[in-house]
């Protein structure tokens, strides 16, 4: 499980609009479990809530399982098999989320050839993210370790995140992220991948890779997963890149993607869409126009 897996599933997410989540802590997910939550088909809150799982054609793609406020396991269907899912766990220390676990699980068993990524993260006096480390395991054996560096504008939004993947104590890749963001909202996350020198500089003489996500248009309503701590989501999108649009205000109405390569200087299109939802009256997303992608909350 590397990120190019990622890239292809998460396509294939996001043109299902990516999103599921049931009140139950089972684990994987339990899809026959009643649940009494907020949905096309649910009593409505009318009051604070979490997101609690996605449906997408009746079929459970994302579950969080809850304590309160606080997520306690973030379950993602994958999508080369009905029993395979991508488990994210976080560690608390004094409330804030200063590490977080992935790893895959297949028939409730971890496979021999997990992937598996472990992520350390300290913050600013401000609260801000200031850096992360990740060590990845390949079937339990040490494989890349990763450095982000992060940096913000003067209102305290992210503009850029630098990667710098290790191979051993050997400097290997790049990827910078960069951020453009309009109100409250990622407009644009373009990333920049290539090598670099075994002293972590990029390396110029190499060409590198460019993907481009845009999300020139969203709603005004609530992004439901704003109601799942931010942190967490940062560090998901660091695995799969195309979730960093969790962490917009709204919920996006259009997007698009593509890449330009060494081997293709041309852009080439990877996926676009536009997408439109139903609304609850307290502004939250239930499903989009089709219905066949379903939200459900829990109240707080």
């Amino acid at each position: 499980m590397i990120k190019n897996y990622f890239l292809k599933g998460g396509v294939a997410l996001l043109l299902c609009i990516m999103f599921s989540c049931d009140n139950t802590t089972a684990d994987p997910i339990n899809q026959n479990n009643p649940n009494n939550n907020s949905g096309s088909n649910s009593p409505t809150i009318t009051g604070p809530r979490i997101l609690h799982k996605i449906v997408v054609n009746s079929t459970t793609n994302q579950e969080f399982v809850t304590t309160g406020n606080v997520l306690d396991k973030a379950i993602f269907k994958e999508t080369n098999g009905p029993t395979s899912f991508f488990i994210g766990t976080p560690t608390y220390t004094s409330g804030k989320i200063t590490k977080v676990k992935f790893g895959q699980e297949i028939n409730g068993a971890v496979p021999a050839n997990n992937m598996a990524y472990d992520f350390n993260i300290t913050y600013d006096s401000g609260g801000k993210i200031n850096g992360t480390t990740c060590q990845t395991t390949l079937g339990g054996t040490p494989h890349f370790n990763m450095e982000y560096t992060y940096t913000y504008d003067g209102s305290g939004k992210m503009t850029k995140i630098v990667e710098k993947k290790k191979s051993g104590t050997t400097y290997v890749q790049f990827t910078n992220y960069n951020f453009t963001n309009t109100g409250d909202n990622i407009a644009k996350m373009v990333t920049e991948s290539g090598a670099t020198t075994p002293a972590g500089a990029p390396d110029l003489s190499i060409p590198f890779t460019t993907t481009t996500y845009s999300y020139p248009a969203y709603d005004n309503k609530i992004n439901p997963y704003n109601t799942l701590p931010k942190t967490f989501f940062v560090i998901w999108s660091l695995v799969h890149p195309l979730n960093f649009s969790t962490l917009s205000a709204n919920n996006y109405t259009n997007f698009s993607i593509e890449i330009v390569s060494p081997v293709s200087p041309t852009p080439v299109p990877v996926a676009s869409g536009n997408i439109t939802y139903l609304y609850d009256s307290m502004n939250y997303p239930v499903s989009d126009q089709t219905q066949a992608q379903k939200y459900y909350y829990k109240a707080l």
